[in-house]
């Protein structure tokens, strides 16, 4: 297709392990690295190079991971996802250039289209309902029609691999540039909805996410795109998802942390909120879930709340620390630490604009604690 290969991938009728180590030696590098399935890669060279054993793969039952043993580079291509990424060229001497194409992936990569090797694909592995949008999308190819059929017939099986691995799938979806068409194209395949039946994400929050993905500046950040794509999730909606993704801790915080600020979010529209108040509500809601609030929430005064943190009020901080107030005479202890408290709430609220009214008001406070240690 003209592209720039990302990797080289060696498939070895034989002894793989060694010739990853003679491959490595000749190239003056770093001795392989050994991960699952008989696979060795070499990471300290131009472009990363994976060794694998020509193998032959059996799954026992949906989703789980195959049972693989050594095998011709025939039944290794056929094992393979789908027909454009089932294709070698012979690198020995024998037949040196030929292609090895037994699914007719070339045509299929002249035809433009993404197509399984058998029926039977998608059962197997369900991540590869993932991956069958992802590439059809990246390569701007069409699924194979029959494939459709089976992707409808397969979702159910979605359900049965582990959390972890749809996280590793959702997330490299996001990490793609055309992250928009590949979320829209899931949605209409209904895979979205087999991660977890609230997980339909409104063409309002597609919207608003291409609009962020668009800025050609940065990369989008991922707990940015997160909170946009599961806004508006109730707290079971977001538990439920949350834990079907079973993703690192910041993506669990990040879905419930939508929910809970919907139920919070009343709070904010109390006309005489202190900023204090706000900070105590939002300061333990990530802050990619408030930028989302304010882009896809409701436009009531809550909204001007959340923009001020964002902005302005989660900046605030005590001029003074714990050791301006020892040097002014306030004994060390668990004292100090709560009138710089006081001290910071009464800065967010604007009752105290300098280091000077910062030590007067620690010192002003001092004598109600002396009398109850306990008073906060």
């Amino acid at each position: 297709m003209g592209n720039d290969p990302s990797d080289l991938d060696f498939a070895v009728i034989g002894d793989s392990a060694a010739f990853a180590q003679e491959l490595a030696s000749k190239l003056n590098r770093k001795q392989p690295s050994e991960s699952q399935f008989l696979t060795f890669r070499i990471t300290d060279s131009l472009i990363p190079i994976d060794v694998v054993t020509a193998r032959s793969e059996r799954y026992e039952r949906p989703a789980s991971l195959p049972r693989i043993s050594p095998s011709t580079i025939e039944d290794d291509l056929l094992r393979r996802d789908f027909s454009i990424n089932a294709m070698a060229i012979s690198l020995s001497a024998r037949d040196w250039g030929n292609l090895v194409d037994p699914s007719n992936g070339f045509a299929d990569i002249m035809r433009r289209r993404v197509r399984v090797l058998h029926d039977r694909s998608f059962i197997d592995d369900p991540t590869r309902l993932f991956r069958a949008v992802r590439y059809s999308v990246r390569l701007n190819f069409t699924i194979a029609a029959q494939d459709e059929v089976l992707i409808a017939d397969s979702l159910e099986h979605v359900d049965s691999l582990s959390g972890k691995r749809i996280y590793n799938e959702f997330k490299l979806m996001l990490e793609e540039s055309n992250r928009i068409d590949i979320l829209r194209r899931s949605e209409e395949l209904g895979l979205l909805a087999a991660i977890s039946p609230a997980l339909r994400i409104s063409l309002k929050n597609l919207e608003l996410l291409e609009k962020v993905s668009s800025d050609g500046s940065t990369v989008p950040d991922l707990s940015d795109m997160l909170a946009l794509l599961t806004f508006g999730l109730s707290e079971k909606e977001a538990e439920h998802t949350a834990n079907r993704f079973d993703g690192p801790s910041f993506w669990t915080d990040v879905i419930i942390g939508n929910s809970k600020l919907a139920r919070l979010a009343v709070v904010l529209d109390k006309p005489d909120i202190l900023g204090s108040e706000v900070a105590e509500c939002l300061q333990d809601i990530p802050l990619s879930c408030v930028r989302a609030y304010i882009s896809a929430g409701s436009p009531l005064p809550r909204r001007a709340r959340m923009v001020d943190y964002v902005s302005k009020i989660r900046f605030l901080k005590p001029e003074i620390t714990g050791h301006d107030l020892i040097t002014a005479g306030i004994p060390e202890g668990p004292t100090v630490g709560q009138l710089i408290d006081i001290v910071k709430r009464a800065r967010l609220d604007g009752q105290v604009h300098s280091w000077k009214e910062e030590i007067e008001l620690a010192k002003k406070r001092l004598p109600g604690f002396l009398i109850n240690p306990e008073l906060g």
